[in-house]
């Protein structure tokens, strides 16, 4: 990035203007051709796979949260959903389809969506969080099951008394040490040393939070890896809504500011709610950021839902898409459309600017926050520690 210090020396300040106009120039022509260039590879290169429905006896893989395969009928459902939108969108503006406003930060323009609606977000309490975490004796090095159970026998049921042990006081008072004074960081460090991801007690230690203290994060992007994030969206838990904002897109050149207007929404004290964010979404708003040589830490502490709904529903579902859980939790989308066909449903906005397309998109997305704060909040029914 150049700044005002490069031209000091070298010119008058309409000189420097001159200069910038054109760098800024030959930055939207390199945009322009990228987005051009764009549509012929996603129409070239499918990143999924149609299965018919007389497949569905086989399973499919349940470790698999990317939208990889989709069935058939949802496939021939999704086309009919984009012809109607197409239709019912035709020559209109995109203001009309989508409700929203053009904002702008130092990055560039994008469009965005605000909404709030009644919030069913719940999590555990302070006092419920504080007893369960405490109560897992194995939370300290050295401690397995079977000298858990000796040492509760011995009388000593948390790590709270086991600061009494003469063998395990010191460890013991580390742990209290950092829990008591609510360091929720290094609890949760402490706690991934000797659990796994997908532990329980990693999704209890949401009880150290108030409830407007998460953000609920979910992207949409044109692909798997390096290219464009289209769509980026946010929902804060408040006391009774939760509020939901959507960064879209008009073309690929938004893409920096709308990455930014997520990025000054993401607060240092906030903690991240995803669904497979710490393998895909997180590491993808990284790497767009340093495509453009633009810099955030993101690194608040992140609740990964797609972990804690594996542990607890593997043995009830067939997979792990997000529309397979809705199912079980009893959610229903009034517009739907596979997350694998949502380059294909923005690939036909760039090419007709119908923004009926967009409208699927930006509602598919909506409801993934949405069912990402029920499904948290839900999975504490699904815990039996007890």
């Amino acid at each position: 990035m150049l700044s005002q210090k490069s031209f000091e020396n070298k010119g008058s300040s309409s000189e420097s203007s001159e200069v910038k106009s054109e760098v800024s120039f030959r930055e939207k022509i390199a945009l322009t051709r990228a987005a051009e260039s764009l549509s012929g590879r996603i129409t070239r290169s499918k990143e999924y796979e149609v299965i018919s429905d007389k497949e569905k006896t086989k399973e499919q893989p349940f470790e698999s949260a990317a939208e990889s395969w989709i069935w058939s009928n949802e496939y021939d459902e999704a086309l009919k959903l984009e012809k109607k939108l197409a239709k019912q969108y035709k020559d209109k503006p995109l203001e009309e389809a989508i409700a929203g406003k053009i904002i702008s930060n130092e990055q560039g323009e994008c469009y965005a969506i605000s909404a709030s609606c009644a919030s069913n977000f719940k999590k555990a309490s302070y006092e419920e969080s504080r007893r369960q975490i405490i109560a897992d004796l194995k939370a300290l090095p050295g401690i397995g099951p079977a000298r858990e159970q000796t040492l509760k026998q011995q009388g000593y049921n948390t790590i709270e008394e086991l600061q009494n042990h003469p063998l395990w006081k010191k460890q013991a008072y580390n742990f209290m040490k950092i829990v008591d004074k609510q360091e929720i960081p290094l609890i949760q460090k402490w706690l991934c040393q000797r659990f796994p991801k997908s532990h329980p007690l990693l999704h209890y230690l949401a009880g150290f939070y108030q409830d407007q203290d998460f953000a609920i994060v979910d992207i949409e992007t044109l692909g798997l890896s390096e290219r464009p994030i289209i769509l980026l969206g946010i929902a804060k838990p408040k006391k009774t809504q939760v509020c939901t904002s959507q960064f879209l897109l008009r073309d690929i050149q938004d893409e920096p500011g709308a990455i930014w207007a997520l990025i000054s929404q993401l607060e240092p004290h906030l903690s991240l709610i995803t669904y497979n964010g710490r393998s895909f979404d997180i590491p993808y708003i990284k790497q767009r950021l340093a495509y453009y040589g633009l810099d955030a830490p993101l690194d608040n502490t992140h609740f990964d839902v797609l972990h804690f709904t594996r542990r607890a529903l593997r043995h009830k579902l067939s997979d792990c898409k997000l529309e397979t859980v809705e199912k079980y939790i009893g959610i229903k989308r009034d517009i739907n459309i596979p997350g694998a066909l949502v380059p294909h449903f923005y690939d036909t906005y760039l090419r007709t600017k119908n923004p009926g397309p967009l409208v699927a998109i930006v509602e598919h997305n909506k409801q993934d926050l949405l069912t990402l704060g029920t499904l948290f909040s839900r999975l504490y029914e699904e815990w039996n520690l007890d």
